[in-house]
């Protein structure tokens, strides 16, 4: 099931009710993403640094769990996110002083176009992060090498996050940036421990059969990505030997 199909989830753009946020020693500059848990805005620190911040608002929920396993996921993986240079990095976690939201300001992403972000009014205005989905949106499938050496660093990410006892739950093309070049594991709200409780969380398509919640289901959900990367096919198109079988029969 998808996990926007299971949680009830209303849009959290700029309104007179979701005006931007405030957080310590930031700028807030503009909106630039937005999905099933959360919104990202450019800021830019008191250091002149231009930063992500993510912001997961309690009312976007019907109830609390979902609201607090997002929470319980970045309380656990921010000790972790600067352990390995596969990971984005997590560099201030807080809440709103009245509960309504937490958030977290992690390192930025590359420009889509312009590869290391600039900080001027110009390049600010036009900033589209880059991911392995607009990388994907534009080539349609990354050349062979390109291919092997960005699986490779994605792959020893994942195996230092599972030598921690921790699972990632949602790994998709939108959910890998790219930092000066390198792929980086984002978007670790799902980020849980191997042990805990499995819920039906995750992407249509990239999650096994079998449901997510472990390092098999993780390095399942790598593969599709890299079907897609690979084939320039999409994750859906797939087809494992037993229905190749069906056919030829």
């Amino acid at each position: 099931m998808p996990r926007a199909s299971r949680y009830a989830w209303r849009s959290l753009k700029p309104s007179a009710d979701h005006p931007p946020p405030v957080f310590p020693d930031h700028e807030v500059l503009r909106l630039i993403g937005h999905g099933a848990y959360g919104v990202v805005w450019l800021a830019r620190s008191m250091l002149g640094t231009l930063r992500a911040v993510k912001v997961v608002r309690r009312d976007a929920f019907e109830n609390e769990k979902p609201y607090e396993r997002e929470l319980r996921g970045i309380t656990q993986f921010e000790p972790v996110s600067r352990a390995h240079e596969g990971f984005v990095d997590i560099l201030q976690a807080g809440r709103a002083a009245d509960g309504s939201y937490f958030y977290y300001v992690m390192e930025l992403a590359d420009d889509r176009s312009a590869g290391v972000p600039a900080n001027t009014p110009e390049a600010i205005a036009s900033y589209t992060p880059r991911t392995l989905s607009t990388d994907l949106a534009v080539g349609h499938r990354l050349a062979p090498l390109e291919c092997a050496e960005t699986f490779r660093q994605l792959a020893e990410a994942l195996q230092f996050l599972h030598a921690q006892g921790l699972v990632h739950r949602d790994i998709k093309p939108a959910n890998i940036i790219f930092v000066q070049g390198r792929p980086k594991l984002a978007d670790i709200g799902l980020v849980a421990p191997q042990d805990e409780t499995r819920s039906w969380v995750g992407t249509d398509g990239y999650m096994p059969p079998e449901g997510p919640g472990t390092p098999a289901a993780d390095i399942f959900s790598l593969g599709k990505v890299l079907y897609e990367a690979a084939t320039g096919r999409d994750r859906r198109e797939f087809e494992d030997g037993s229905s190749r079988q069906t056919r030829r029969a």
